[in-house]
């Protein structure tokens, strides 16, 4: 039986907080919890809270999901788990007893834990994210972290009377750096092949072909228009990512090579003597496309304890001005 989940207290926040508090709870407890932060013998525990966090943010940060999250509640959720039915009026009707049913008229047949919540991966080239069985228990497979938003099955602005669709599908920021191939299943029970190329952005559109709704003119088209879900780490920004990266005083100082993350793995990099706080560095190439770059903004770290003989250089230094 699927185990109810607090969102809001696995964020930290509270039940009023606005979505400007909901994305700073967000940022500070994924830079806490990211697997990549913590000892290898640790990384299996860490991974399972920052899952927990991507789908409480996934929820909260998302208007509908959350207006869905505070109604089903959670006496209403743990009653109708234990077969009591559910206690508001969405119980029953045309979703066979499912009071979530009206919530999930767009999910997908994929295995729930599979690729991009509710797909099937290609080649497991996309890694995706595994939602809770809670998670899936109320939204089925909308949306999430890489999988159609709410705005499935809308028609196109442009298209209305042509039969063409749009719907938003979000991806993680390594996949759609990476690309690669996915397959879907579309509401109408057919599995189709994705590609996505390689440093694809923010509100890109990937045509389908008559995959949209029929019209006496023929099947229009499906247009999927590509979302990226905020990471951990990076902050996107166009084709340019930004990345926080703490030096020591002396490295500071005196120059030196540090480590910074990329999307295609830690490199080195020289920082130059006499650097200030707050100084950023480029990297060109290292973008979500080999178009971008990325920008690392140096923060020097202050130790905060002091051993006698440290303490003793940095009187000394100061005394030399």
């Amino acid at each position: 039986m699927a185990q109810y989940k607090d969102y809001y207290k696995i964020l930290g926040v509270g039940k009023t907080a606005s979505d400007a508090e909901i994305k700073k709870a967000f940022k500070t407890q994924a830079r806490k919890c990211h697997p990549d932060m913590h000892p290898e013998n640790e990384k299996a525990k860490w991974t399972e809270k920052f899952k927990d966090l991507n789908e409480a943010y996934t929820v909260l940060s998302d208007k509908q999901k959350r207006t869905i999250y505070d109604q089903v509640g959670q006496e209403d959720f743990q009653n109708y788990a234990r077969g009591g039915g559910a206690s508001r009026a969405s119980s029953g009707g045309a979703y066979g007893g499912n009071p979530y049913g009206q919530y999930q008229q767009y999910t997908y047949q994929g295995d729930p834990g599979a690729g991009f919540g509710g797909f099937s991966s290609g080649g497991g080239q996309f890694s995706g994210a595994d939602f809770s069985d809670f998670f899936q228990s109320i939204f089925g497979g909308m949306g999430g972290m890489g999988g159609f938003g709410q705005n499935f099955g809308r028609s196109a602005a442009a298209g209305q009377s042509s039969g063409d669709v749009e719907a938003e599908i979000a991806l993680n920021l390594e996949d759609a750096h990476r690309g690669g191939n996915m397959q879907l299943t579309i509401p109408s029970g057919r599995t189709v092949t994705v590609k996505f190329p390689a440093g694809v952005s923010e509100g890109k559109k990937i045509k389908l072909k008559g995959m949209g709704n029929p019209t006496r003119r023929g099947q229009g088209d499906l247009y999927l228009i590509v979302k990226i879900r905020p990471h951990a780490m990076f902050r996107l920004e166009g084709e340019d990512l930004h990345v926080p990266v703490v030096i020591m005083p002396w490295t500071a100082a005196l120059g030196g090579t540090i480590s910074v993350p990329t999307l295609d793995g830690p490199v080195q990099v020289k920082v130059p003597a006499g650097t200030h706080n707050g100084k950023k560095l480029k990297l060109s190439g290292k973008g979500l496309s080999s178009k971008g770059s990325l920008f690392v903004t140096l923060t020097i770290d202050v130790p905060r304890t002091l051993s006698k003989e440290q303490r003793d250089l940095f009187v000394k230094l100061a005394q030399l001005g």
